[in-house]
């Protein structure tokens, strides 16, 4: 009986000897997992360490060549105005950068960087129905703050007016204005030189530099040849099509015919060229 008794207890204490024997082990595992979960949590902490001490690093190089580019003025401008003044100009020039590069493959408009980084010229290409017409450049300095420093735009042209809405605040909206609106005035340009060109039969009577307005003489055809006045208006300068035309005459009864208010649509919907042209094969005018 008693060895039977000393049997069951080494059992028991064996398999209690077991049973410790397996939480060792499985402490043991899930101690190893933890810590491996914690290596690879360094080894990121560490990356992130490294990724942030390269921008630093980057960061300081760049405030170091903008100071080289801008240096301090005599009067002694307060430190926080000009890093933020800095900062601005350089976002200017990143700016100026992808512009560069998109434009360069789309077309509109070309940026070159000059004076090393200091400025940039911009050249606007004009073209109507497919023929290229004048080129204007223009340079903008990137000293102090973003400045036209000189150009070959028209004097009729709004450009003080265009540099004071955006040239600040979003040089990619201001140089977008200007490339629209510089190619809608060389369309309106050009129509006018081809209505001398191709109508010889229509008279320019007055356009302005701009050529916002037009004004146009007719010959109506008919049993009496009757003078119409074509007074055609721009008021979107970013357009070449006209916002309104009003057609004048002695004989009030042609100015209200179907087909004049006809004729009136197309001034209002093609060059002015082109729908005199129609005009006339349409036999309305000489």
């Amino acid at each position: 009986m008693d060895s039977q008794m000393e049997t069951m207890e080494l059992g028991v204490l064996g398999h209690l000897m077991a049973l410790e024997r397996g939480g060792m082990g499985q402490q043991d595992q899930q101690e190893s997992q933890r810590i491996e979960m914690l290596k690879v949590k360094a080894m990121t902490l560490r990356a992130k360490r490294d990724q942030l001490k390269h921008q630093t690093d980057a960061v300081k190089t760049l405030k170091d060549k903008i100071s080289k580019d801008l240096p301090l003025d005599d009067g002694g401008a307060a430190g926080g105005f000009i890093e933020l003044q800095k900062s601005l100009l350089e976002a200017w020039r990143m700016q100026l950068k992808d512009l560069q590069r998109a434009h360069h493959l789309i077309g509109g408009y070309d940026l070159v960087e000059c004076k090393e980084g200091k400025s940039v010229c911009v050249s606007f290409h004009t073209a109507f129905e497919g023929v290229y017409l004048e080129t204007y450049n223009m340079e903008l300095d990137l000293t102090r703050t973003v400045q036209i420093s000189r150009h070959n735009i028209p004097p009729s042209f709004p450009l003080e007016s265009f540099a004071k809405q955006n040239l600040q605040k979003d040089l990619k909206a201001f140089l977008q204005t200007l490339n629209q609106n510089l190619n809608a005035l060389a369309a309106r340009r050009q129509q006018v030189c081809l209505l001398k060109e191709l109508v010889g039969s229509v008279e320019v009577m007055e356009s302005n530099q701009l050529c916002n307005i037009l004004v146009l003489m007719c010959t109506a055809q008919g049993e009496t040849p009757k003078a119409v006045l074509c007074t055609l208006e721009y008021s979107d300068l970013t357009q070449s099509l006209p916002t309104r035309v009003s057609i004048e005459c002695e004989d009030k009864t042609l100015s209200e015919s179907p087909q004049w208010k006809k004729n009136q649509s197309l001034l209002l919907e093609s060059p002015a060229h082109t729908a005199l042209l129609t005009m006339r094969r349409m036999g309305s005018i000489a």
